[in-house]
């Protein structure tokens, strides 16, 4: 319990009180009333019953009001609370989509990489067939070095991005 809590319970503590404190004075008069009506020679008892009886219909109705009330008040409550948990339930559904579609960009970016090493390899293999097919045009043409010369420059080239893809 907060200290802000604290005044605002003996508030409605003091309040509940002093409104039992004025029911038991009005019922103390009401008793002494009708005591003095039976005290008199010939009391009216039909008159001191339907005192009685309007009496306790009227704290029947008092009790009633109240009760309605707290049924009220509590079903404010119930308001209250079950906008909050549909306030929470659409934070929790927003959370999961969120998640899903972060899932589903992770996946996106790993077909991306598998995609990216296809696309090396593919150009690995087409630099691999240039060179060979130049090498058998230079040799038809016999200028074998400078095509022995170029196959050796792709051949590094290619273990370099061979060793950058796998790392």
């Amino acid at each position: 319990m907060s200290s802000k809590d604290d005044p605002r319970i003996l508030e409605e503590q003091v309040k509940s009180l002093s409104d039992e404190l004025m029911q038991c004075q009005a019922d103390k008069e009401f008793v002494w009333s009708l005591w003095k009506r039976l005290q008199v020679a010939n009391p009216d008892l039909t008159q001191a019953v339907s005192l009685v009886v309007e009496r306790e219909k009227h704290k029947a109705e008092l009790k009633d009001r109240k009760v309605l009330e707290i049924l009220q008040s509590k079903d404010y409550k119930i308001q209250e609370l079950e906008q909050k948990v549909t306030g929470q339930q659409q934070e929790i559904n927003s959370l999961v989509q969120r998640t899903t579609a972060d899932g589903e960009i992770a996946l996106m970016k790993e077909e991306l990489t598998a995609l990216r090493e296809q696309l090396l390899h593919k150009n690995q293999e087409l630099k691999i067939e240039m060179v060979s097919t130049t090498v058998r045009n230079n040799r038809e043409s016999s200028v074998p070095s400078a095509s022995l010369h170029m196959l050796r420059e792709c051949r590094s080239e290619l273990r370099a991005r061979e060793t950058e893809v796998n790392t």
